[in-house]
């Protein structure tokens, strides 16, 4: 299973340095479909659950006022 920091690796040097799909191959060891699954993945969807403020818990009423 791919972790977040391996997602990032391959769409930074995807996007950002042009990095063909074939050097990736190379640098990471996995597939072809694989490499061109995860370019394609965007990982911001990975994470989209609401996060706690265990600290402005107590002051979100005033906040949003």
């Amino acid at each position: 299973m791919f972790k977040v920091d391996q997602y990032d690796y391959i769409q930074t040097d995807r996007r950002v340095y042009g990095e063909k799909i074939r050097a990736l191959i190379r640098e990471t060891g996995h597939s072809r479909n694989t490499i061109k699954k995860y370019c394609e993945v965007n990982i911001v969807n990975i994470n989209q659950g609401k996060q706690p403020y265990p600290v402005l818990c107590l002051y979100l009423k005033i906040i949003d006022k």
